[in-house]
């Protein structure tokens, strides 16, 4: 099978999600030769945030091509392994608009195959998180959405297509799902006036966004195009291969990007990780490298670092290259992007988790059960910090030689070169190896 004569271009980060994706997908897709930027799993509990002249802009189920279509046609893509809420969703496009960002049916595709997150989702998520159960998600019933496509109860983009087939797919997963909030939480049903009231306020504006978005992918590659794929969340939070239970409800490694939109990941020419100079995790879930003191507090501050879609503050922790190295093996890239390491300016003494310690033994791989990972410790390594203000800087012969030497270490257990490092919060403001 070949790979037509396009480009498949993958961005990703391996541990924690946060990472600046998304100021990497937008460098990226200045080159005048992308056609069509893709999101292939997850769903608006995503955030990716873009700073342009000093004003930012954040997307959430939509991909960041929107933005880079001010500029040059850009095809934005929600691919099939994604979930949308309606109701978000064209609150999303009316904030984008707002912003003078078209965001039309000519350079936005829906997949018709894109699961529907109704209110019957919703209701069941926040009686779970309202519960001794809670799981301290976003709250956003993206779980939910997968849990229940999963159990064959999905309801997708496409078949609103057909309103009498809609109604009858409705019953199965509503029954299902009251049952629960009845006689689990002892909650009031949900009632099908309230789902097909919801539906039918979008139907009509959804409609013309939907197609199938295998057919166009594969069409642009044999135009010799470049299609970029934005990672959802991160490496560490896939359910299969990440911290399990603590993790999100789509596959995040490069396999989804088939399932997720139908492009084969043998096709993929650049392999973007993505990584920050330090760690940062949203909710709850295991950070070995967490850091408790005042120098996470002055992190998090200096790196503004508060979740996109729910504004809550992330913990902080070390750069963790056990992490690093878990994600050379299971999948390796092509090149390097560490980001934000202007935060670090000032942080003194830096450190770095080399190893862990798992009941006093080193490990060689991250561990596959909670139960390991509550009895790990971090292994640091103290390395020199740096004073000189490096915000802005874009050449690598400008950065002071502690900040060089610290973003080596970064890159050692991933055993590819780096090719682009961020030093502030604006588009304009990296530095390309």
């Amino acid at each position: 099978m070949t790979r037509n004569n396009g480009e498949v271009w993958l961005v990703r980060d391996p541990s924690f999600g946060d990472c600046g994706k998304a100021k990497i997908v937008d460098h990226l897709s200045a080159d005048p030769r992308v056609a069509a930027i893709v999101r292939f799993n997850g769903g608006d509990n995503a955030g990716h945030t873009i700073v342009v002249n000093g004003t930012k802009i954040a997307v959430h189920a939509i991909p960041c091509g929107v933005i880079r279509n001010l500029e040059h046609p850009v095809l934005s893509v929600i691919g099939r392994g994604m979930v949308i809420n309606l109701t978000r969703l064209f609150a999303e496009m009316t904030s984008l608009r707002e912003r003078g960002i078209s965001v039309i049916p000519e350079n936005l595709l829906i997949s018709e195959g894109t699961h529907l997150t109704l209110t019957y989702h919703m209701a069941l998520e926040k009686a779970r998180e309202t519960s001794n159960s809670r799981k301290n998600t976003t709250s956003r019933a993206i779980s939910q959405t997968y849990a229940l496509a999963r159990l064959y109860q999905g309801v997708r983009a496409g078949d609103l297509r057909n309103l009498d087939r809609m109604s009858e797919l409705i019953d199965l997963p509503l029954a299902y799902v009251n049952a629960i909030l009845e006689k689990v939480y002892g909650l009031t049903a949900v009632t099908k006036d309230e789902v097909m009231a919801e539906i039918l306020a979008y139907r009509e504006q959804l409609l013309p966004f939907l197609g199938n978005e295998i057919i166009v992918l594969n069409r642009l590659l044999k135009q010799e195009k470049v299609i970029i794929c934005e990672g959802a969340q991160s490496g560490m939070l896939d359910p299969d291969l990440g911290i399990y239970p603590n993790t999100t409800a789509s596959n995040t490694w490069p396999g989804a990007i088939q399932s997720g939109c139908g492009l084969n990941p043998r096709w993929i020419t650049r392999d973007v990780i993505v990584v920050k100079a330090f760690t940062s995790r949203v909710g709850d879930g295991h950070l070995v490298a967490e850091i408790h003191n005042e120098t996470a507090d002055l992190i998090r501050q200096k790196g503004q670092e508060y979740g996109t879609s729910t504004g809550r503050p992330r913990r902080i922790g070390w750069n963790d290259q056990v992490v690093g190295r878990f994600c050379a093996m299971v999948g390796p890239g092509t090149e390097l992007a560490i980001t934000k390491v202007d935060v670090l300016t000032g942080i003194e003494p830096l450190r770095i988790c080399t190893d862990y310690l798992l009941n006093g033994r080193l490990i060689e791989i991250f561990p596959t059960t909670v139960d390991e990972l509550n009895h790990c410790q971090p292994v640091l390594e103290e390395l020199n910090g740096w004073t000189k203000d490096i915000t802005g800087v874009t050449s690598w012969n400008e950065l002071p030689l502690n900040t060089q030497a610290y973003l080596t270490m970064v890159a050692k257990p991933f055993d590819c070169p780096i090719s682009m490092v961020g030093t502030g919060p604006d588009r304009k403001q990296i530095i390309v190896l």
